[in-house]
């Protein structure tokens, strides 16, 4: 009997402590919509505002303009390695590094002193040929008087003459003898062989050197040339004689073509385009250069800033494009494919028409589907 008591006791305390439990979460949810309901009765919930954006009306072009530059190499029209022809003490080295020198002005001189003396020889041997000639003429002169009165031999005579064309060929090889001292003693001086910058000096006075061994570097003094390495195509459509631009040091040039090279450098595969500078420019050789060409490609599209592209999957760009719609307008996007980019533009090819518009600047608060106002002022 107890226990059956005890056990309905339970049951009433656990049914009492659930409808308790139910009540609390009942008033709570009461007072919840109490609550909102008095938010709701005290304002409106505020609406989003509608985003503005700066709208481009496209052109569609049939062609863009790119420009290129080709880097190349400021050089002398002329450069040299200059040395003497034949071996010995250098005694002077009349130009300095820097100095630009006359054609035919003396740059350096070899020791001549051994062959001084040597030609003094020689000429002295030349006069003993001489006198030699001049016994052996009259020789024979005596000899053909006394062959006509019969009171001399024809042998006596033959000697005669034997030993005068002797004494004459002795004279020719004393001649040819001190020719060769005196070209010696002439290519001991080392001249200009052009109007020159003298580049490198390589010897010093006193220092001893071969046949051949390089003294200076000598550049020539007159107007500099570029040369540019360019496409194969490219340099087929320049012809000489051509202006065209060069970019040194920050400025602007215009030049012309001197020569094009009809040969592809092995290295590179381009061909070597050589230009003229201006007079008076004075640049700095093996400085470099860059010559600016303009191309037109024949491609249609429509020019774009960059910040209207927004990147897809895939590498793939699109544009914002414009749908009028009574609001404002309906942000759409469409595909587009970049040809070219210049620096802030960017050529573009798609399926939008002439005239269409579409976001000059794409924020990424503007999605496709949104509903934007059009930004006032000049469009296009």
């Amino acid at each position: 009997m107890t226990q059956s008591v005890t056990s309905t006791l339970r049951r009433v305390m656990t049914l009492g402590l659930t409808l308790a439990v139910f009540g609390g979460a009942g008033a709570t949810v009461y007072a919840g919509f109490a609550l909102i309901a008095a938010q709701g009765d005290a304002g409106a919930v505020a609406v989003a505002p509608v985003s503005t954006v700066e709208v481009l009306q496209i052109e569609i072009a049939d062609s863009y303009r790119v420009t290129r530059r080709f880097t190349g190499q400021i050089e002398a029209a002329a450069r040299i390695d200059l040395g003497f022809e034949l071996g010995g003490r250098v005694t002077e080295m009349l130009v300095d590094e820097g100095d630009i020198v006359a054609k035919g002005v003396p740059l350096a001189r070899l020791d001549t002193s051994a062959l001084v003396p040597q030609r003094a020889a020689l000429e002295a041997e030349l006069a003993a040929l001489v006198a030699d000639a001049e016994l052996a003429q009259l020789t024979l002169s005596r000899a053909d008087a006394l062959l006509e009165s019969g009171f001399r031999s024809v042998a006596a005579q033959d000697d005669a003459r034997l030993a005068l064309a002797r004494a004459q060929a002795g004279i020719a090889a004393a001649h040819a003898r001190i020719a060769g001292v005196d070209v010696q003693i002439a290519k001991s001086v080392l001249t200009a062989p052009f109007a020159a910058r003298i580049g490198a000096r390589l010897a010093d006075p006193g220092q001893t050197v071969a046949a051949g061994q390089n003294l200076l570097v000598l550049f020539d003094a007159g107007p500099a040339q570029a040369r540019v390495g360019l496409p194969p195509d490219l340099a087929a459509r320049l012809r000489v004689g051509q202006s065209v631009t060069l970019e040194i040091g920050g400025a602007t040039h215009q030049a012309r073509i001197r020569q094009i090279r009809p040969d592809l450098d092995p290295g590179t595969r381009s061909r070597s385009v050589v230009v003229t500078l201006p007079a008076g420019l004075g640049p700095v050789l093996g400085d470099t250069v860059a010559l600016v060409l303009a191309q037109v490609v024949p491609e249609p599209g429509f020019w774009a800033p960059l910040s209207a592209l927004r990147e897809g999957a895939r590498g793939s760009w699109s544009v914002m494009a414009l749908d009028p719609v009574p609001d404002g307008a309906r942000i759409v996007s469409a595909a587009v494919e970049v040809i070219h980019a210049d620096g802030a533009q960017v050529y573009l090819r798609g399926q939008l028409p002439a005239g269409a518009r579409i976001v000059a600047q794409a924020p990424d608060r503007v999605a496709p589907g949104q509903i934007v106002q059009l930004a006032a002022g000049p469009q296009g």
